[in-house]
């Protein structure tokens, strides 16, 4: 296959490709009958022809290139797993002696929505150009591996590559990098581990604080750089950090580097910069000579004809690409192909999200890019204020331009209208798609929550528009849009250009004032909820207003321009009777329905009179400042300035991390690098999708339910077998083997793998496609046609509640899992007394709690291959083999140990991966095992997030009595709710664990806990990091902190009040046995650098001098119960096996996931063997080798398999003992292995744990479920704007015990890890399900609004606290663990409860502006999102009640 057709290529074209320190060059020829070279033929297999680049890279591993850097996380540009950088050259005459001089433009990218044709003449480098862990790697790559800012992997190239391109871009600008330049380059990047801190100092310390990549290191000014507590000498020849051992550090008796205590990266040359193509250079000079002598483009368009469908009609699919460029070739194009039979695509960030999502069919595309000069322009005049920008700029362009012109000139009258426009593409997408989205294609697109658009309307700019016929046409912005997404373009026209003019009547006396406003879920990379943009002239010495202009979107079907508004404000003097119009004027024409799609209606409609409010005192400020005194000007109070200043941060995260060091020498309790790091900061680490596929290996999609609840009536896969080329079969519960099964299930056997009879969710598996492409397989899937009765649905706990639907041992046939509950004391006899005791006070309430999806960035993903002798080999995303194991040999008929579960490693799993990853494996094992072929899957972002369950929505509620006397908690009687879903799955031990851990961290001798797991037809909850135990304590919390406001008593104090002493027991009637909640609260209470008393009185102070932003403080203390409930998981085993060169294998049942455990396991075998740890190497997970391995789950794992390391590292010992004897002193452990050897010693050993001190049954309801706790504290600064409902996290402090550390470095990521978990949960992840009784009526029934990142918001670098502490409690001992270490996996995610406390005592702060006295308690829902947080701060240009009770997914 050729390129050719209309339009011919007289050169060639070319796309360059770094591949480590080679050149890769994949060529298209014309005229030459060249074959494609194989990344670009890889492409052909997507049916978006030209395939995007992550396409290509995600093909490359099956073609021998093996580019698995680029990872797939979301497939919308949402997660910056996939970004790459792209660099171009141009060239341009410098004088009259003809020199060049060259310019480089590099820009971060998402391959996943980037084009191949607009890679046209671009070097694409990928992560595998800048180094590996064997030949040297990139400061870049060892900036952040260095730092402890992998974990679990996924997301790290995308971060290197981010870091990358701003390091090309401030090179070629010759500019000085700061923190947030890095945190902007990083906008587009979502980590779910790490909680960014160590991300963001590892890069700042590197490039900022040490200037690893300046000009000035690089020309040889600074000798060495400070790195960590050491120094690395820079190296002569590279100007970088010394890689390749001809450096100054030395490493230390266990294979460790003293300078930073990294694990030893072999290296043989210093790191180079991935080659620029010579061959690029040369066509830039060619274009500059021709550029010079024609007024005409030198580059050469371009034309795909979609190749020939009779000849492969696998590969092609008849998609035609344009790439022209001149004007006059896109305007032909477009006459040809008017209106819908062409496409214009420039940055594809729209399209592409169409195409994938939408199913958006678009047969001919015409890739527009700022090559073509008419549509490049950027002319701005910064003292009058006007500007023409071409359509085809990027918005990074528009925004560095803007940023420029308000900074060059800031006396400006105008300049104001510049930032305008820059600050609103600040908080605009990430980089990558900044980098690439045009401002035509964000125009003409017609979004109705449009960042841009209100500018525009705002700035009264004019669009100019052309075609080929018609010439150039004029349309005012103001008119442009005229329906949803609809825009006044003729159907062979384009937009050329954006006009802003110059004040309509010029005049030295007229000044202007302009401002933005956004406000979305999260502050950084975020679709908006409201936009708007204000402008306001006024005549010098009044405040008489000449000019008046506002616009939004979020309000309505299309950007709105307030005409009405603007004409009764014009004329009208800035008073507060014209502030008191303003207010009204806006709720009557911006008022939004309840109906509304998007819901939020009475938030939506409270943020246009917010921002109309903040516009009118940015107005009045402004005024006041040009000291223009008359007598009628809205006088601006300075309690009042607070609503003035944008919602950005002074800082990026940073902080510091307390803990002890174990002296040199030791092994275990060093703040060692995760044992991956390397290899995942330089792209090499293999996931299971990376894994290189079996040979003939096909590719499956899940065929689904779209419905809620129904009857199946009919499945009809003809379309899907006879349309759609490749497909090979669909299977369903007919092609399970005669003796196997078809119903499967963790605890009770309550689902199907293939649905038969009912579909009880959206998402419910009917069958599944097989086909040669994974595109195929997609497009066969969605062609199955099925016919259902549709039945009514139960989605939420109110409709359970009201139904009564609930799980029961009858309904599973099983005895004792469901319907739990506690009680101790005699809750009855304290509330009965309390009717006549007037020192006890009663007090009710109920906690609403929503679900939260893992969101890990890898997919769920697997490959299953069945061999001869009916032997199956998977590879799986899943934190329980055995599991995968056991499904697929009950389904099939086959015995275990024919089944051989294999995982390397996995992109984040947080439970999500524990019960709900092994359905789909069993349904393309069926397909595997039909066809005799390797049958792989890989969901989508969207689906995954759709069928596999989330955290469990709760609601608790509840009756406490208080005695006035001891100011405690004396009787708690509580009810918690959970939505388990179409399943029970887990759910009934998730309310368990919500049941043993409701009392949080406080003694309240009166407790009675009863449980109820709701069966809904959503999607089935399942397990996620604390297991029930968050949801539980987060209701405890809330009833101590209500209690606390009703009694008009301090919280910290109440909380205080309550904590658990050494020796209590707890409401189940276990003992504390070294109890630290205490300790560990004493400890964050007294921090020298500010107590609580000290934090509370600043906040105070802050709060009487900002009458808009209101601050707040909160510490909650935790206390998490460590073992899994289930008595008989609670055992593990390890493999130890010694060779000859004394180096370990360790197998182990446990899966890495990002949480270190191989880190610690090697560590812990490295120091009972007495060996260096580099010698140790911890090997895959799989059955074959540990079998019936419990889940990597309940922060067990290192207890567990790190006892059982060492039992086999103590039998190894046990046998080498007298060998090592009779053998000198100095003998080392390779030597004595040999002697051991040769004796015939058993150099191989099995190591068993059972977690011993456990006697529970939930029969009786007391007794020891947990070996011990894990314990902590934390307390939170926040700050809210109280007109709009954004929360920014000043500052967080936390105590952890953690035991006697294994390793610090990798707890303290745990803990600042599962912090931001849990800070995500509080604040911005809001999942929202279609419910037209209980919730959200827009979406339809049962389906998940909120499956992917573009509308899931989980936190970003700009989310988490500005000031971020962790201490690591001193001296402090776990008899009851291996190394006396503790589990910190999940308790640090309880400790985010912090957050939601300061959120709320912001709040009562904003309402006792009303006049309150006291503090009114009122609910707030969990998340406590921007709009709910607005809701309850009532006050100034709110709309309705603030105790309106807002929807939410339950």
């Amino acid at each position: 296959m050729f390129l050719g057709g209309e339009s011919v290529l007289e050169d060639v074209f070319i796309v360059y490709v770094s591949l480590c320190e080679r050149v890769y060059c994949l060529c298209f020829f014309v005229r030459v009958y060249c074959l494609l070279f194989i990344l670009v033929l890889s492409a052909l297999n997507s049916t978006d022809m030209p395939a995007m680049i992550g396409v290509v890279f995600s093909s490359s591993f099956d073609l021998g290139v093996r580019l698995t850097g680029t990872k797939l996380g979301c497939g919308e540009g949402g997660c910056g797993a996939c970004t790459v950088v792209l660099s171009k050259v141009s060239a341009s005459v410098r004088d009259e002696r003809g020199e060049l001089v060259y310019s480089y433009e590099h820009k971060s990218v998402n391959a996943c929505l980037t084009p191949i044709y607009s890679c046209v003449g671009q070097h694409v480098i990928t992560i595998e150009g800048l180094g590996n862990a064997r030949d040297g790697m990139h400061p870049v790559q060892m900036a952040i591996a260095r730092a402890h800012g992998s974990q679990c992997g996924f997301c790290t190239p995308g971060f290197v590559m981010s870091m990358y391109a701003l390091l090309l871009c401030s090179r070629s600008d010759d500019g000085v990098l700061n923190a947030h330049d890095i945190e902007e380059a990083l906008s587009g990047n979502l980590c779910r581990c790490t909680g960014y801190r160590p991300i963001l100092k590892g890069f700042v310390d590197a490039f900022v604080e040490n200037k690893v990549y300046s000009q000035e290191t690089i020309d040889g000014k600074f000798e060495k750089l400070k790195i960590s507590d050491g120094t690395v000498p820079i190296c002569s020849s590279t100007g970088q950090p010394c890689t390749n051992g001809c450096g100054s550090a030395e490493k230390n008796t266990n294979g460790v580097f003293d300078v930073d205590t990294t694990t030893t990266v072999t290296t043989s040359s210093g790191v180079k910069e991935p080659l620029f193509p010579i061959e690029l250079k040369r066509i830039a000079a060619a274009q500059a000579a021709a550029s010079a002598s024609s007024e005409t483009s030198s580059s050469s368009s371009l034309f795909f004809d979609g190749g020939n469908l009779d000849q492969d009609n696998i590969n092609n699919d008849g998609i035609k690409w344009h790439k022209p460029t001149t004007l006059k070739e896109l305007l032909d194009i477009r006459d040809s192909y008017p209106g819908e039979e062409s496409k214009i695509v420039c940055g594809n960030t729209e399209i592409g999200v169409e195409i994938k999502f939408k199913k958006a069919k678009y047969p001919r595309r015409v890739h527009v890019s700022n090559i073509i000069k008419e549509l490049s322009t950027i002319d701005i005049n910064a003292k009058t204020g006007e500007a023409t920008f071409g359509a085809a700029i990027t918005l990074s362009d528009l925004e560095f331009a803007c940023g420029k012109a308000s900074s060059d000139d800031s006396q400006s009258l105008f300049c104001e209208r510049f930032k305008a426009i820059q600050k609103q593409l600040k908080w605009f997408a990430g980089r990558q798609i900044r980098n690439v989205s045009t401002l035509g294609g964000n125009i003409v697109t017609g979004s109705p929550i449009s960042d841009l658009n209100p500018v525009w309307l705002a700035l009264d700019a004019d669009f100019v528009v052309t075609s080929k016929k018609g010439g150039d046409r004029t349309v005012k912005a103001r008119d442009f849009f005229v329906a949803y997404r609809k825009v006044d373009l003729r159907e062979d026209e384009i937009l050329r250009e954006v006009k802003i003019k110059r004040l309509s009547t010029p005049s030295d006396d007229d000044y202007e004032f302009c401002h933005e406003y956004k406000q979305a879920h999260r502050r950084e990379d975020d679709i908006a909820i409201v936009t708007c943009c204000a402008r306001a002239i006024f005549t010098k010495n009044t405040s008489e207003c000449k000019d008046f202009s506002i616009a939004y979107g979020g309000l309505s079907f299309k950007t709105i321009f307030c005409e009405s508004i603007r004409e009764q404000m014009i004329g009208k003097s800035w008073t507060k009777d014209t502030l008191d119009v303003l207010m009204s004027l806006v709720e009557k024409e911006c008022f939004v329905p309840d109906a509304a799609p998007g819901g939020m209606a009475q938030y939506r409609t409270t943020l246009a009179k917010s921002f109309a409010f903040k516009f009118f005192l940015h107005c009045a400020s402004n005024l006041k400042k040009h000291e223009w005194h008359d007598s009628n000007l809205y006088e601006l109070q300075p309690e009042e300035e607070s609503a003035l200043s944008r919602n950005e941060r002074s800082s990026v995260v940073h902080g510091a991390q307390y803990f002890t060091k174990k002296t040199s020498g030791e092994v275990v309790g060093q703040p060692l690098a995760h044992k991956s790091a390397h290899i995942q900061a330089t792209g090499e680490a293999i996931y299971c999708d990376d894994a290189a596929k079996p040979e003939g290996c096909v590719h499956a999609a899940l065929v689904l339910s779209k419905i809620a609840y129904g009857k199946i009536k009919s499945v009809d896969a003809t379309r899907a077998l006879n349309e759609v080329p490749g497909v090979l079969g669909y299977f369903s519960a007919k092609d399970i083997p005669a003796n196997g099964t078809n119903i499967i299930g963790p605890i009770a056997h309550d689902e199907e793998v293939f649905a038969t009879e009912y579909v009880t969710c959206v998402g419910t598996v009917i069958g599944v496609v097989v086909a040669e492409t994974r595109a195929h397989a997609l497009k066969a899937a969605d062609m199955v046609d099925i016919e259902y009765e549709i039945l009514e649905p139960i989605l939420s706990i109110e409709d359970a509640i009201a139904k009564e639907s609930y799980y029961t041992d009858e309904m599973i046939h099983m005895k004792n899992i469901c319907g739990h509950s506690l009680n101790s004391g005699d809750v009855d006899s304290v509330f009965k007394n309390a009717k006549d005791d007037d020192n006890v006070k009663i007090i009710t309430g109920s906690t609403r709690i929503g679900g939260q999806e893992h969101f890990y960035l890898e997919p769920n993903a697997c490959v299953v291959e069945v061999t001869d002798n009916d032997e199956v080999l998977t590879i799986s995303s899943t934190q329980t083999p055995m599991k995968h194991q056991a499904y697929i040999a009950d389904c099939l008929g086959f015995s275990r140990n024919k089944v051989n579960c294999k995982a390397k490693r996995l992109g984040g799993g947080f439970g999500g991966k524990e019960s709900r990853s092994g359905f789909m494996n069993v349904a393309v094992a069926v397909a595997a095992y039909q066809l005799r072929k390797p049958v792989s899957l890989v969901l989508d972002r969207d689906v995954d997030m759709q069928i596999t369950g989330h955290r469990h929505p709760f609601r608790g509620d509840w009756k406490a009595a208080f005695d006035l006397t001891s100011k405690k908690i004396i009787a708690l009687d509580v009810k918690l709710y959970n939505n388990a879903g179409n399943s029970l799955d887990l759910s009934a031990s998730v309310l368990d664990r919500g049941l043993l851990h409701v009392d949080s961290a406080y003694n309240i001798p009166n407790l009675r806990a009863v449980g109820y797991c709701c069966k809904t037809n959503l999607p089935s909850n399942t397990a996620f990091r604390g297991f029930g135990g968050p949801q539980g304590i987060m209701i405890g919390e809330a009833v101590v902190d209500d209690v606390a406001r009703s009694m008009n008593l301090a919280p910290d104090s109440v909380r205080e009040n309550h904590l658990y002493n050494e020796g209590d027991t707890t409401h189940f009637g276990m003992k504390l046995i070294d109890c630290q909640v205490r300790p560990c609260w004493e400890e964050l209470k007294n921090k020298s650098n500010a107590t609580f008393n000290e934090r509370r009185e600043r906040v105070e102070t802050f709060n009487k001098m900002n009458k808009y932003k209101k601050r707040g403080f909160a510490a909650t203390p935790a206390k998490f119960g460590i073992a899994f409930t289930a008595l008989f998981l609670n055992q593990a085993g390890a493999l130890v096996n010694v060779y000859l060169d004394g180096t370990v294998g360790v197998s182990i049942g446990g899966v890495e996931m990002g949480q270190g455990l191989f880190t610690k396991i090697a560590q812990i075998a490295a120091n009972k063997l007495g060996i260096h740890f580099d010698d140790v190497h911890v090997l895959e997970t799989t059955t074959e080798k540990v079998p019936n391995a419990s889940p990597t789950a309940a922060s067990a794992s290192s207890d567990m398999y790190g006892d059982a390391t060492e039992d086999a590292c103590e039998q190894i010992n046990a046998r080498l003992k007298p060998v090592r004897e009779k053998m000198s002193k100095d003998a080392s452990f390779k030597e004595v292995v040999n002697s051991a050897y040769y004796q015939r010693i058993d150099l191989s050993a099995h190591g068993w744990h059972i977690t011993k001190n456990l006697n529970w049954d939930w029969s009786v309801g007391k007794g020891d479920p947990f070996n011990y706790y894990t314990y902590g504290a934390a307390c939170a600064e926040v700050e809210i704007d109280c007109l709009t409902g954004d929360v920014n996290v000043l500052r967080a402090d936390i105590v952890m015990d953690v035991g006697d550390s294994i390793n610090p470095a990798l707890d303290v990521g745990q803990v600042e890890g599962g912090f931001a978990q849990g800070l995500g949960w509080i604040l911005t992840e809001e999942l929202k399900y279609g419910d037209s009784k209980n919730g959200h009526a827009w979406i339809k029934d049962g389906v998940n609004f909120t499956r992917g990142p573009g509308t899931y918001k989980i936190p970003t670098a700009n989310d988490v606290p500005e000031e971020f502490n962790v201490t690591l409690l001193h001296d402090s001992k776990n008899p009851r663990a291996v190394q006396s270490s503790k589990a910190v996996g999940e308790p640090p995610f309880l400790l985010g409860n912090s957050v939601y406390f300061a959120v709320k005592d912001a709040i009562y702060f904003a309402r006792r502006e009303l006049g309150s006295d006291t503090d009114e308690v009122f609910n707030l829902d969990l998340p406590c999102t921007p709009e709910r947080v607005r809701i309850a701060c009532g006050g100034a240009a709110a709309f309705g009640s603030r105790d309106y009770q807002t929807k939410i997914t339950i």
